[in-house]
This record gives structure tokens, sequence and C-alpha cells, in this order.
């Protein structure tokens, strides 16, 4: 079989596929508008191992050439090259129309944000239990690895795992959907849509599209499905399910609320409407680590806590975060890349942060400077680099330690990346490092003032 893969990506999807098919002995095509240069070694590895590679540019003889497209969730569907296509498949589709998926209790998880620490944290419960549990989707797993694992165990006569947690962007259900439209849809135990808001306005011809592509996760082939209360009867209209099937995460977390965080409420829900005890859920919850680059503790500097948040790309996302740490001083980093996007749920973690930082960006110029002038707060930048900004954020904590010990500085863009950081994981990494020097340069500070004291003896 041809295969082609339309657009490499940098989460390692475009690996994955290539790797999968090659290993299978098909002919790989990879097609890419980057260089060599932007996508890595990686690109070079399955160069060496028969791939064509195909870069700065898509070609149509090289669509029609191919048996099968795999394409990126981040190349639009209405691409015209791809309207030419003999079959077009995403990892998703591919894994979910494995002839062996019924032996696999399914966990499918959508949201405009929460959705990958749910997702990781009902994984987490799971495996707590005994349960073996596969993670797969937007949170950088590949279903061809996972479709890759499966076929291998089958040669084997090995068991598959209890259970699939399959995290969905709404991209991704998009093209998951269409290209089931040729497979039989596999039955899911659990659905779960931990928030909606707007967002990727600037990829969805408006808020209705965005919806429906979320949507599109859900229907009679869902055995339960969970929402937030405050869209559930909307919800029942847009799907047409039975009340019954239908539970608010609210409602089924209500036990939960004050022992774990409001972030894990969802993963907590889903659980217990599977079945689980709730004292065992919560005792799995407690030890959960959490997700990087959502909510993530990095270190403590001289009593100022380090959260790296990058994963937060939109403004409610923001409001959010900062609603877990409300009790203390937050110095906020901010600003990016606009989504089309409005910035004016800012307008509350603005008003509380004792300071705000600004990275570049056309959300941060177009959108976030203006609402920040109209409320007549001050603010820092915009930055071009992380190291400028965490320097800044640093220094405005130092400005209030003799007046306030305990402090945040929070990486919390509700932004893209694109402008200045290859993605929302590159930016919170280059997060980490900076605050790490940081730290060190602190610490041998402290060592030399200490060592030049002198001596008590």
């Amino acid at each position: 079989m041809r295969v082609l893969i339309f657009g490499f990506g940098v989460h390692g999807g475009g690996y994955a596929a290539a790797e999968y098919f090659l290993s299978r002995g098909h002919d790989v095509c990879i097609t890419d508008l980057r260089s060599r240069e932007e996508l890595g070694y990686e690109l070079e590895t399955l160069a060496s191992k028969g791939s064509r590679l195909v870069l700065g540019e898509h070609r149509p003889d090289d669509v029609a050439w191919a048996d099968l497209v795999v394409k990126n969730p981040a190349v639009p569907a209405s691409h015209p090259l791809l309207l030419k296509a003999k079959n077009i498949m995403n990892d998703m589709a591919w894994l979910l129309s494995n002839p062996k998926i019924d032996e696999v209790k399914i966990i499918a998880i959508t949201g405009t944000k929460g959705k990958t620490t749910t997702a990781s944290a009902i994984a987490h419960v799971l495996e707590s239990m005994g349960k073996e549990t596969q993670l797969c989707g937007n949170m950088g797993i590949s279903g061809f690895t996972v479709a890759d694992d499966w076929e291998r165990r089958q040669a084997k006569a090995a068991h598959l795992p209890s259970y699939l947690v399959c995290e969905f962007s709404s991209w991704q259900i998009h093209d998951w959907f269409v290209a089931m439209a040729h497979h039989k849809i596999p039955r899911f135990t659990t659905a779960v849509l931990t928030s909606f808001f707007p967002d990727h306005l600037n990829r969805y011809t408006g808020l209705e599209s965005y919806r429906k592509d979320k949507m599109h996760l859900f229907g009679p082939h869902c055995d339960i499905m969970l929402v937030p209360e405050t869209i559930r009867k909307t919800f029942m209209r847009e799907v047409s399910v039975p009340a019954k099937n239908v539970k608010s995460i609210e409602k089924l977390s209500a036990t939960a609320q004050g022992t774990i965080p409001t972030s894990l409420h969802a993963a907590f829900a889903t659980c217990r409407a599977m079945g689980f005890p709730p004292s065992l859920i919560l005792e799995a919850l407690k030890n959960f680590k959490g997700v990087p680059h959502r909510q993530e503790y990095v270190c403590t500097v001289a009593s100022v806590m380090f959260i790296n948040d990058s994963a937060a790309t939109i403004p409610e996302a923001v409001v959010f975060s900062c609603s877990s740490f409300a009790s203390l001083p937050i110095h906020l980093v901010c600003g990016g890349t606009d989504k089309n996007l409005e910035a004016h749920s800012l307008a509350e973690p603005f008003r509380q942060a004792a300071s705000i930082t600004l990275l570049d960006g056309s959300f941060t110029r177009e959108k976030i400077i203006p609402l920040l002038r109209e409320m007549n707060l001050e603010f820092s930048g915009p930055f071009q680099t992380m190291h400028e900004a965490v320097t800044v954020a640093w220094e405005k904590t130092v400005d209030r330690l003799g007046h306030t010990r305990n402090q945040v500085v929070m990486l919390s863009p509700g932004a893209a990346s694109f402008e200045l950081f290859k993605h929302e994981f590159d930016r919170g990494d280059q997060f980490c490092r900076e605050v790490q020097e940081l730290r060190k340069k602190e610490i041998t500070s402290e060592n030399e003032q200490s060592s030049d004291r002198p001596s008590t003896h």
C-alpha cells in the first residue's frame, strides 16, 4: 500500500504513523510545508528506513499516488488537495476500526479545557485498581502506537488492555467521524465532555461549527455520557439521547468537593459513573501527580512558587487556573497568538493579579494590551523571549518579599504560542528551564552570602 503522511507535525504523530506503515512494508511518503531543519532528526530516521520526503510544499501528484492519506489534525479537512484523496484516515479512526476493538472498554474524552488532565487521571485510577489501561490521542500518544502494540499482542495470543482512554480534540473528532463513515463505530463505555468554551475560532467559521465537531463524539454508541450540569439539557437536545444516559459531572462529583482539586472532578465523576467505589477513587486521585503544562508545579524559590500552565490556551482557562491559587498573590505571565477569541474573560484575573507580564504576539497586542489600558492596569512587556518574561516576573516578586512571603509566578498564557514558540509544550518547557536556571542562581547566591558571614566560633 502507498501511504502519504500529509503534515508531519511536531508532537510525534507523523513519526508514529510513518513508523507503523514502514515497519509493515508499505511505501511511505511524508509531505510537510516545513524544512528538514524545522522538523528535526526524526525525519532523517524515517528517511533512512525508506520513507520519501517532500518538504516545503504539498503536491497534487503525491495525493494522487497515495492509496491512503494520513492527515495531521492541524491540516484543515477543507484543504483543496485532500478533495482528490482516495482514502483519508487519522490515527484514532485507524485504531478504533481494529477488528478486536470490541474486546476493550473505551472511554472517550473531549472538552475545551481539562480533557488531558481528566484522561490521565482516569487512567491513573483504573491502573491503581488493577485494570490495565492505555492512553492515546490528543495528549501526544498516537493511535498508531497503540495499534502497533495490539497487533504485537495478537501475534502472541496475549490479552488486550481492559480499558482504552482516548482524548479527542475537536479536529481529531472531525477527522475520526468522517473516516468512520466507512466503518462501524465501536461502543464507548463512557464519553465525557469536560467543558465547552469558544476556541479555535481562527479555524472554525463560528462557535456553532466548533460545537458540531465536539458533538460528533456522542450518540447512541455511548453507554454513559457525562457533561457539565450547565449544558446538560442543551446537550440532550442536540445529541438526541435518553436523559438516563446523560449524567451531570457536578452531581456525580459532589462527594469529592473539598477533598480533591476541581480539575479532577470530571475524572472522579467518570469513575463513579462506571461503578467504582468513591473511597477507592478518591484514594487514587490523591496520589495523582498531575500532567505537565497544566497547573504543573515547577519549584519554589525563596517562598515563590512557580507554576507552568502553558496548556491554558484560551482566556477561560486562565480564569480557572488563577482560581486555584486565589489565596496567594499571583504574578501572571500571559499573552501570545490570537485564535480569534475575545480577551474580556481575562478582566478578573488581571484585576486580581499582583503583577502582569506579557509575552508578545497578536493576541497580546490586539486584545490584551487594549483591555489592560481600558482597565488602567500596569503591565510589563510585551517580551519576545521567555527569559525576559521570567526575569521581570521574578523581579516583581522580589519587590513584594518584604510584605508577603508566599507568592506565585504562573505562566498561564490564555493564547496560542506559534509566533514565539514551536507549540505550547515548547513554551512550557522554556518556562521550566528558565525557572530552574533562576533557582540555581539563587542557591549559588545564598551559598556565597553564607560563606561570607563571619564565623561565630
